[in-house]
């Protein structure tokens, strides 16, 4: 090559030389910006990820809270669904109680009516007894003892302590009479 040549070359590539290392520099300084500019977007997308997943454990935390919640309201419910039970099977056994205690009741009020009927009965019976042990004792017992008199005065004493319509005097003068009836008769 000849000397011109190469001083023109010269000429020509130290420009071209400076500005390829402007180049060089400025596409450094791009490239360097780019890499900044990725870091700062992946830092970015790295905090966003980190909220992201903070949100994610506060949603999972909420959730266990709910589920917790959810089990403390589920073990209510099932003691409100126990409490139901026992009141139902208390209930149900009140309900037999109380019919046990009409029945009871009924019965009492059964046995009452037919012990007082009895009781009727056994007056009558005693006022029957009475009248016809007086109708003996006037019509033939006073005349068989000397001594019947007196004691039908005892007797009629007692029964104006006693009244005659009296359930407890007709009965004694009942007896009284009959004992003496029967001792006229055995004289006789």
């Amino acid at each position: 090559m000849p000397a011109k040549d190469r001083a023109h070359l010269k000429k020509i590539e130290g420009p071209k030389i400076y500005e390829g290392g402007m180049d060089l520099l400025v596409q450094s300084a791009f490239m360097l910006m780019e890499s900044h500019k990725r870091q700062y977007w992946e830092i970015a997308r790295l905090q966003a990820l980190e909220q992201k997943a903070a949100s994610a454990d506060e949603a999972v935390a909420c959730l266990d809270r709910l589920r917790e919640d959810a089990k403390a309201l589920q073990a209510k419910a099932d003691e409100a669904v126990e409490a139901r039970d026992v009141a139902l099977v208390q209930l149900e056994e009140s309900k037999r109680e109380l019919a046990e205690s009409r029945r009871a009741l009924e019965a009492e009020k059964r046995r009452s009516e037919e012990a007082a009927k009895a009781k009727a009965e056994a007056e009558a019976a005693v006022v029957k007894a009475a009248d016809e042990a007086v109708e003996k004792f006037l019509a033939e017992g006073w005349k068989a003892d000397e001594r019947l008199p007196w004691c039908y005065e005892v007797v009629a004493a007692k029964l104006e302590n006693w009244g005659m319509n009296s359930p407890a005097g007709r009965e004694y003068f009942s007896q009284e009479m009959s004992v003496y009836y029967n001792l006229g008769q055995e004289r006789m």
